[in-house]
């Protein structure tokens, strides 16, 4: 059999249209090309990347511009070790070596003596050296004795394409270059690749993009796909197979089902089995089993040392031998092939994590390792180093394990009769994921899932299993979190009455129900009811828990909230003042639970009429929320709402009125039009309008908010009546004085009943309607009213607040 010859390459014609640069590939090709042709000593160029990547292309482009030049250009195959030797034999007799010296001589060492003495400027391409193995030849690829070894000074340059990235195999002598797939910036280009081989008839360049981007940008996955849509449409449509994709949305719906649907001939799947073969010699068999494990996760960034550490691997099959240097192996081995991309951690209590290319992805699902899945999600869930999902320090954690758990019970939901033991760690992980999102704010997302976990639970567990109304508990947090009080309130109900009934009505979990659903009956309104509740669960968190307990403080906080609510403003100072001395202790000044009483006390200071201290303690809080939660998280913007009460009741009416707008139009982003938050908001803007005289628009953003209370709290809601009494403040300035009185004597009434006549809501109701009388003309009536409010608000508020010395 003849002796391959070594080839001299021709310029890369067709390979991409010179017209139509590719932005990051020519960046890439520059740098290249400059440190190849650099002067003095030089390292060998090594261009490594994901199987399909480009890196022969970029390699071709580089040769034909030293062709160009008319330099000399050798071009070896390196993808088995006789096509190899066999290339590089024909090079050293290309730069004159005799048969007798590669007979008698160490072909290498002949190789790169007359390499060193090669008058013309030349270029040695090593192609495809996947296994680096191969270049050790007679000695030592990273010591400089093998095939390939650093050329002499200002004589020639060597160029090396690889999957293997691995800093190690190649040594300090080399220079490594990521060859990456076409992301991020560079979509546009991906996208074009696809459009000059499909043609424009494919679609849209935005199809193209969404297309592009589903392939990863992968250049060996873009021609296919375009040349497969191209000969497609050369078929005409009567002859085609039924459901053959044509254009770029159906060749992308076709790949969501499966990549066998498109990849003709499994061209894209070998890719990465001749990646996994060669992990297969170098004696990593697991390799295969562990990335088909990582294929079943979602496409999002994999925290794998939560994941995928012996623990988690613990009821994983074959990968259950594995330790934690074992697992440390595998990875870096995949990585450094780019069948995955590990991504180190950044920032403070930051995690490492990997991703994977979406067609190795796609070539690697395996249905049968969805319950190796769950199990290693489950077991990563609840394991001590991930914490609670309401924990800050975790928060970086769930927001990584998140999309994975929810994932997998979704997909495990999908399985005609699951195994029962997989089905309950997916809905375990999938509702604690679920409390994440709460947490962050995100109420709708967290109640979709929790609504279908709960489908789920009732069918495969039924209405009465633990696991059931325990999503039923999460799910009525969300509920409230929504404002969504009455529906909250009924499934709290339902919850505690079986708990009562399982578990009895001094279990712990059974006075949590009972804390929570007080939190309801205070938003609802029923403030003595909440307040005997929250009394009672005190009792027993003190006993059962200490005075200092986290939960303990919890339920004081609420108690203090009813008791402000109330009217009894110097008690409910004083709770809070206590429940704040002892979180900043027992959890930190930042943590969110310190930062709500703060902002807790501040309210219940503006209602005592300390103005500024009010102010300089939402000021602090508002600045510690933006930096822990974020601008649009909902807590942020209660915060940036009392503020801008604040604001409104010292004098600064432009600002509170920009406050009250910016903080309005991120609430119908996040809660929607209708959440009792938002109304509150415009309620509050609108009270600022009428303060500002924009009298018509107050009234009508009043009338607006006060339909919206009638239907979702009811027309003795406190917060309906504050509303109620607003708007018949603005039909007083308009001088509709018979109107306004009569909306007054209809809120005082209710108050009088709903809050007693001493609460400060019901004082200044009965000052306001005192205004009226004075201007209708009725001075004796109006005289006696401000007399006996003056004397409740100097035993309520003190001589010095500005409502007793307004009245």
């Amino acid at each position: 059999m003849p002796e391959p010859v070594a080839v001299t390459v021709a310029p890369p014609l067709g390979l991409r249209n010179p017209d139509r640069p590719v932005r990051g590939r020519d960046a890439l090709v520059g740098q290249v090309e400059a440190e190849l042709s650099a002067l003095g000593p030089r390292l060998v160029q090594v261009l490594s990347g994901l199987g399909g990547s480009g890196k022969t292309t970029v390699a071709l482009e580089l040769a034909a511009r030293r062709l160009a030049r008319g330099e000399q250009v050798w071009w070896v195959d390196a993808r088995q070790e006789t096509t190899l030797e066999a290339g590089l034999r024909a090079v050293a007799r290309q730069a004159g070596a005799s048969e007798d010296e590669l007979r008698t001589g160490d072909i290498a060492d002949v190789l790169w003596s007359h390499l060193a003495r090669y008058e013309q400027p030349w270029l040695l391409v090593v192609d495809n050296a996947d296994d680096p193995a191969l270049l050790d030849g007679p000695g030592k690829l990273s010591l400089g004795t093998g095939w390939i070894r650093l050329p002499a000074p200002d004589r020639g340059s060597v160029l090396v394409t690889t999957r293997d990235s691995t800093r190690q195999t190649w040594g300090s002598a080399c220079a490594l270059h990521p060859v990456l797939p076409l992301t991020g910036e560079d979509i546009t280009d991906a996208a074009q690749i696809l459009r000059d081989h499909a043609g424009e008839a494919a679609g849209s360049w935005d199809d193209a993009r969404l297309l592009a981007g589903r392939l990863g940008g992968l250049p060996l996955a873009l021609r296919l796909a375009g040349t497969y849509l191209a000969d497609a449409n050369d078929v005409p449509a009567p002859y085609r197979e039924p459901h053959t994709p044509v254009d770029f949305r159906s060749y992308q719906a076709a790949l969501d089902q499966g990549l066998e649907h498109v990849d003709r001939g499994n061209a894209i799947g070998q890719t990465w089995a001749l990646s996994l073969k060669l992990l297969d010699q170098r004696g990593l068999s697991l390799a295969r089993p562990l990335l088909r494990l990582i294929a079943t996760f979602a496409d999002a960034a994999l925290p794998y040392t939560l994941l995928l550490t012996p623990q988690t691997l613990a009821h994983a099959g074959e990968l259950a031998q594995l330790d934690g240097p074992g697992v440390w192996s595998l990875l870096t081995a995949l990585a450094g092939l780019g069948l995955v991309d590990l991504q180190p951690a950044t920032g403070s209590g930051a995690l490492p994590t990997l991703r994977i290319h979406p067609l190795v992805r796609d070539a690697s699902l395996d249905p049968a390792a969805l319950g190796t899945a769950v199990r290693a999600m489950e077991s990563a869930a609840l394991a001590e180093e991930s914490g609670r999902p309401e924990e800050p320090d975790y928060w970086e954690h769930w927001a990584l394990l998140q999309p994975h758990a929810l994932d997998l019970f979704h997909r495990v939901a999908e399985i005609e009769s699951p195994d029962q033991a997989i089905t309950d760690a997916a809905a375990t992980a999938a509702k604690l994921a679920a409390r994440h999102l709460r947490v962050k704010g995100l109420y709708g997302q967290a109640r979709g899932e929790l609504e279908d976990v709960l489908a789920h639970e009732r069918v495969v567990l039924g209405d009465t299993h633990p696991d059931t109304f325990i999503t039923r508990y999460n799910l009525a947090r969300v509920l409230h979190s929504l404002g969504e009080l009455e529906q909250a309130r009924s499934e709290f109900e339902a919850v505690l009455a079986h708990q009562r009934v399982v578990l009895g009505d001094t279990h712990p979990d059974t006075f949590i129900t009972r804390h929570n659903l007080a939190r309801v009956l205070h938003d609802l309104g029923e403030l003595e009811q909440a307040r005997s509740e929250l009394e009672a669960v005190l009792a027993h968190d003190r006993v059962v828990l200490g005075d200092t307990h986290p939960g303990t403080l919890s339920t004081r906080h609420n108690l203090a909230r009813v008791l402000h609510d109330l009217g009894e403003l110097e008690q409910a100072r004083s709770e809070f003042e206590a429940v704040l001395a002892h979180e900043r202790v027992v959890l930190g000044d930042t943590h969110p639970d310190t930062l709500t009483t703060r902002h807790e006390l501040a309210r219940v200071l503006h209602d005592l009429g300390e103005l500024e201290q009010a102010r300089s303690e939402l000021e602090a809080v508002l600045a510690h929320l933006r930096v822990v939660l974020g601008d649009t998280h909902p807590d942020t913007l209660t915060t940036r709402h009392n503020l801008a009460r604040l604001l409104h009741d010292l004098g600064e009416l432009e600002q509170a009125r920009s406050e009250f707008e910016a903080v309005l139009a991120h609430r119908r982003v996040v809660l929607g039009d209708t959440h009792p938050d938002t109304l509150t908001t415009r309620h509050e803007l609108a009270w600022t309008l009428q303060d500002l005289g924009e009298l018509e628009q107050a009234r009508s953003e009043f009338e607006a908010v006060l339909a919206h209370q009638r239907v979702t709290r009811g027309d003795t809601h406190p917060s309906t009546l504050i509303t109620r009494h607003n708007l018949a403040g603005v039909l007083h300035s308009l001088g509709e004085l018979e109107q306004a009185r009569s909306e007054f004597e209809a809120v005082l009434a209710h108050q009088r009943v709903v809050l007693g006549d001493s609460h400060r809501y019901t004082l200044i109701t009965r000052h306001n309607l005192a205004g009226v009388l004075h201007d209708l003309g009725e001075l004796e009536q109006a005289r006696s009213e401000f007399e006996a409010v003056l004397a409740h608000r100097r035993v309520v508020l003190g001589d010095t607040h500005p409502g007793t010395l307004t009245t």
